[in-house]
């Protein structure tokens, strides 16, 4: 299962409805050291993904917009048998011709003199700086050149993210097909790790369930590094490490999604180690899953995110009241913003290539619209501080599904993971 060479026609073919009359420069990201001659293991900029799915590293992808005709061109790494023997194999200029169906092809090594010499024939570039430095400097040295040769050279640069980022934001039914398929396997790990957690003495132990079930149902990675709270590493909202001891008693939060096909999914669920919520934790939970419940049947075509935003805020503020964490009236409360000491987080994000997808087409301002693709994760995170009733000291909670905004209402692709105390204590016992 995979983006058709179509959908990368399709998609290429509406930037270049977008653009002037000009040329697009995108840049893949550099490669990272992890360890002296040790990498990280690569995974390509989005938007290439997005316009091509080509994968190695070293890569530009090129579209030329003129009069009479349109052009996709890729540059990429050279052929080389003693890096294929030690590294793995290239797909070289005639693999992005015949496999990505690139109008021209050319090594990597010739970008700076095929730029310079179109960039005498235009006075528009669309280049993303910033992103990798090395082809910010072939940019600014060829545009020198151009300049030089005292020809045309681009005298517009336009930022083309937002375009294509727009783009990202409404999904396709094979975008939706992959995202539903990466759901399935991340429900599959989630369920693997409730049902293993009373057997498990430390955080890493439940996160190893979900690299293993990931890559047995045929995900090459985790979208984003897995968050495995227990206790009071529950209310650190990018908790990686991952290595404490689980104690009875104490609640786990999981925030963990597969990556499949290179779009991401994104799931959180809050559970009890020892398999029984207590008094206190169902009080809580409650609260956040009323409030997430409630959010996701508001989603529909023509709502605004921030309405959503407003509901889980008023929501959450009352539940906090109610649990003599704040005092006073919810109106109050709200327009000083007291409830962002428990809930300091949106209520949710685009998702797709990149797990936080689009982030240069903000969300909150917007307008729902079918195709869209959004998560929704209300949470409640109490601190360990002297102020606090202590029977709730240290408890964190956050529920999170990933929706998909359809013609006449949503459709929840992690609906399939149980989420009620009742459902998650049955899987448990």
């Amino acid at each position: 299962m995979k983006i058709s060479i179509e959908e990368y026609k399709r998609r290429r073919n509406q930037v270049l409805q977008t653009m002037k009359n000009g040329i697009l420069v995108i840049p893949s990201l550099p490669e990272s050291t992890m360890s002296n001659d040790v990498n990280f293991v690569y995974r390509q900029n989005s938007d290439i993904l997005y316009l091509c799915g080509f994968e190695e590293p070293n890569t530009t992808l090129v579209l030329k917009k003129g009069e009479d005709k349109n052009e996709f061109i890729l540059f990429v790494p050279k052929r080389d048998k003693l890096f294929e023997t030690w590294n793995g194999r290239r797909e070289g200029t005639v693999g992005a011709k015949e496999k990505f169906f690139a109008d021209e092809a050319f090594e990597n090594s010739e970008l700076k003199n095929k730029l310079s010499d179109w960039f005498t024939e235009t006075e528009c570039l669309y280049f993303p700086f910033k992103f990798n430095q090395s082809i910010d400097e072939v940019i600014l040295n060829s545009i020198s050149e151009a300049k030089r040769q005292r020809k045309l050279y681009p005298v517009e640069i336009i930022n083309p993210l937002p375009i294509i980022h727009k783009m990202r934001a409404i999904k396709s039914s094979e975008e939706i097909e992959l995202l539903k398929k990466g759901s399935k396997i991340s429900i599959e790990a989630h369920l693997t790790a409730m049902k293993n957690t009373k057997n498990s003495k430390f955080e890493y132990e439940v996160e190893a369930y979900y690299d293993f079930t990931f890559k047995k149902y045929g995900s090459k990675r985790a979208a984003y590094p897995h968050i495995v709270g227990g206790g009071e590493n529950a209310t650190i909202l990018h908790y990686i490490t991952n290595d404490s001891k689980l104690n009875d008693g104490e609640l786990l939060l999981v925030d963990a999604g597969c990556e499949y096909g290179n779009y991401a999914t994104d799931i959180t669920r809050t559970w009890p180690i020892n398999g029984r919520f207590s008094d206190v934790q169902k009080e809580v939970y409650d609260i956040v899953l009323q409030v997430q419940n409630e959010c996701i049947k508001m989603i529909k075509p023509g709502v605004s995110f921030q309405s959503l935003t407003d509901h889980a805020i008023k929501k959450i503020t009352e539940g906090l009241i109610k649990l003599n964490l704040l005092e006073g009236e919810v109106k109050d409360n709200v327009k000083e913003k007291t409830y962002r000491r428990f809930f300091m987080h949106g209520l949710g994000h685009w998702m797709g290539i990149d797990v936080h997808d689009s982030p240069f087409y903000n969300l909150q301002d917007k307008t729902l619209e079918e195709g869209m693709v959004i998560t929704v994760e209300p949470g409640i995170y109490i601190p360990v501080e002297d102020d606090i009733p202590e029977r709730l000291r240290g408890i964190g909670i956050r529920i999170e599904d990933d929706i998909v905004v359809t013609k006449n209402g949503n459709v929840n692709l992690t609906a399939e993971l149980p989420k009620t105390i009742e459902e998650i204590e049955k899987i448990m016992e």
